[in-house]
């Protein structure tokens, strides 16, 4: 007579195999859970974008700080930077083709013009030379300056008609007229009465009298 089976026996080999199943179901579970809470901790947390309301007052105001910072430091820079302007009334051919817009011809125009005027005396008298507009009168002005000192001034009681015609404030008329004046027994007087009579009789601008000695 074979032996009775005892109800719900496995086999070694089956047990095995439960043990097995049941030990990968908790690894595939354990694994789960550890990414799931993990990515959702890391990429879904809310809390790791936020900035609480003092941490943004720092850094908008480290932010401004930086701003105005490299503002200033630019402004310093622009306001401590030496500009250096060459004087016209002794620069070269040479120099003046620098400045664009100035070619050759132009260049010696400019220095012809400043020895008929015994030297300029106002940087605005450059647009008296013919050919020059204003736009390079503009690039002239910042790379040249005028000094009076540089200016040899005639004298009045001797010049020449032809060397006071060179001079930019007297008309051919007036020159003739002072002429008169100069040929009188009396002569042109004193030099506050020729200074009167060159700024107040004949009107003219006090620059004229850097041109003249008396």
């Amino acid at each position: 007579m074979k032996p009775k089976r005892t109800p719900f026996r496995i086999s070694n080999e089956e047990r095995k195999g439960v043990l097995f199943l049941l030990l990968v179901l908790c690894v595939i579970k354990s694994l789960h859970s550890l990414l799931t809470e993990g990515y959702q901790r890391v990429i879904f947390n809310p809390e790791r974008f936020e900035v609480s309301s003092e941490q943004k007052k720092v850094m908008d105001r480290s932010r401004l700080e930086n701003v105005l910072l490299a503002s200033s430091t630019d402004k310093i820079t622009t306001l401590n930077k030496p500009i250096y302007k060459r004087n016209l009334n002794k620069a070269l051919a040479t120099d003046l083709k620098k400045i664009r817009g100035v070619g050759p011809v132009l260049s010696e125009r400019i220095i012809n013009y400043g020895y008929s005027l015994n030297g300029y005396s106002d940087i605005n008298q450059l647009y008296r030379v013919y050919g020059l507009d204003s736009i390079v009168v503009d690039r002239i002005k910042e790379a040249f300056e005028i000094k009076s000192d540089t200016i040899i001034p005639m004298n009045i009681r001797l010049a020449s008609e032809e060397e006071l015609s060179t001079l930019p404030y007297l008309s051919a008329s007036e020159i003739e007229w002072l002429i008169s004046l100069r040929n009188r027994p009396e002569g042109l007087g004193s030099k506050e009465f020729v200074t009167n009579l060159l700024l107040k009789t004949l009107n003219k601008n006090k620059k004229l009298l850097v041109y003249l000695t008396y």
